[in-house]
Order: structure tokens, then C-alpha cells, then sequence
């Protein structure tokens, strides 16, 4: 569906944005009916459109609901919020075809409820203030910055684990850094490499649903047998079809 896909009078007052408000209302009545897939991309698409670029730091591993809403809408990068609402609408028409666009004016109330409209804001980590001399080698794989990491990467921070308990190969899966990625596994990090819960580069892949760091990590002989601190394995946090799929090695 494109702006042509409207009317004369529909453009005249501001279709795209009625008709993304329309959309999100009428989601809170078939949300039930939708896949999960379905209703995670419309979730991500909702806040790209309403809040702009992911800006809140990643849930924990022990709220995996949360944290793959995360990773949808962190996906979606520099996405503009006009066509995160383009693509919002045409992905409910297409998951539910009875629907039609209407020019209605009410807006989404910030303070509605429902699955699709609520996270909860966090503040995200912020290197700006840090002077160069003051970064490590995480904030370098945090901000993909692969030539600095080349300089500053040594065996013994290969193994070491930052004040949230991840590594360098968790931090480089967890922001889909797959030139990072290759570097750090061609450097020799441990692909098993596990974090204070447990948990591998494949565990933060399948959870995330970053398909090619997966690939990756399966052409380096990941271990998909690796359980966490609470059992889990990766095939046991994926929420894709697809991810389940190619983890069945």
C-alpha cells in the first residue's frame, strides 16, 4: 500500500497518520487472533513510528517476551517514523484483509492499554560523554567500531566479562554486529564463550532473532547443546520458526 492507494479528501487531512491511528486501534481488538510473529513486527513498527531508533537498554534473559520485543524494534535501526507507519498499515491489512484504511480523526491515547502500545522506557547507555582515551574495548564493539577494536583487542580481554556479565562476542551477537562477530571468532574468542548466566553467543542469536550471527556461529562450531543457568538452551529461547529450523543441527 502506497500514499497513491488514498483518496484527494483522505490527503487532505493527513491519511497516513489517521489511518496508522485507525490501524493500532483496531489491533487492540483482533491482537488475539494474530501469530506472534505477526504481532511482533507491528509492536516494532509501532514504536519506530511513535518513539523513532530503539532507545532503551535490552531486557534481561530471564523476560524473554520483553527482550524479543526489544530486538524487533532494535532492528529496525534508522527506519523513519513515516515509513514505520506505512509499513504498520500494510502489514495489518495484509494480517487481516477485512480491514480497510478509514479517515477517522480520534488519536491513539498515550495512556491506552494494550500489548502493542506499552514498554517501559530505560535509559540507554551513552558513550558521547566518554573521551576517546577514556573507551575500552566493549564500548567499541557497543558503537561497531571495528578499526578501533582491531587495535585495542588482546587475548586476555577475549575472556573477560563487563559489569553486566557479558563478553565481548555476547555484546557483538546482542547488536547484530556480524563484521564484529567474524572478527572477534577469526581472532580466536571462544565461540561457547558463556556469560554470567550461563548463556552463549547463540543463546543472545536465537533470542534476538539475528539470523546471520547464527549462521556464524554454526559455521564456527557453535555448541547448540549449551543449557543456561535455567536450562534453556538456544533452540529453547528462539521465537522464530525459522531460527528453530536452523538450529536443528
Amino acid at each position: 500500500m502506497s500514499l497513491s492507494d488514498f483518496s484527494d479528501s483522505d490527503l487532505e487531512i493527513d491519511p497516513l497518520d489517521e489511518n496508522f491511528s485507525a490501524a493500532a486501534e483496531h489491533l487492540q481488538k483482533i491482537h488475539e487472533k494474530l501469530v506472534s510473529t505477526d504481532l511482533l513486527e507491528l509492536y516494532a513498527l509501532y514504536k519506530q513510528a511513535t518513539c523513532g531508533r530503539c532507545n532503551t537498554l535490552k531486557p534481561s534473559v530471564f523476560n524473554m517476551q520483553s527482550r524479543s520485543k526489544w530486538c524487533a524494534w532494535n532492528d529496525l535501526a534508522e527506519m523513519t517514523s513515516l515509513e514505520a507507519k506505512r509499513l504498520y498499515i500494510e502489514k495489518l491489512k495484509k494480517a487481516d484483509p477485512d480491514w480497510q484504511p478509514k479517515n477517522i480523526t480520534k488519536r491513539i491515547n498515550a495512556s491506552s492499554t494494550g500489548w502493542v502500545v506499552h514498554s517501559i522506557p530505560q535509559q540507554i547507555e551513552d558513550l558521547e560523554h566518554k573521551e576517546e582515551h577514556e573507551k575500552n574495548v566493549f564500548d567499541y564493539i557497543k558503537e561497531g567500531n571495528l578499526a578501533q577494536l582491531r587495535k585495542t583487542l588482546t587475548p586476555e580481554s577475549m575472556e573477560l566479562l563487563d559489569e553486566h556479565g557479558m563478553g565481548l562476542i555476547h555484546w557483538a551477537t546482542d547488536r547484530n554486529a556480524v563484521d564484529i562477530l567474524q572478527h572477534l571468532i577469526e581472532a580466536g574468542v571462544d565461540v561457547n564463550f558463556c556469560d554470567s548466566d550461563k548463556q552463549t553467543a547463540l543463546h543472545y542469536a536465537a533470542s534476538c532473532g539475528h539470523i546471520e550471527c547464527i549462521r556464524i556461529l554454526l559455521d564456527a562450531n557453535a555448541d547448540t547443546s549449551i543449557k543456561d543457568v535455567d536450562g534453556q538452551s538456544c533452540r529453547d529461547v528462539a521465537d522464530c520458526k525459522e531460527i528453530c529450523e536452523l538450529l536443528k543441527i
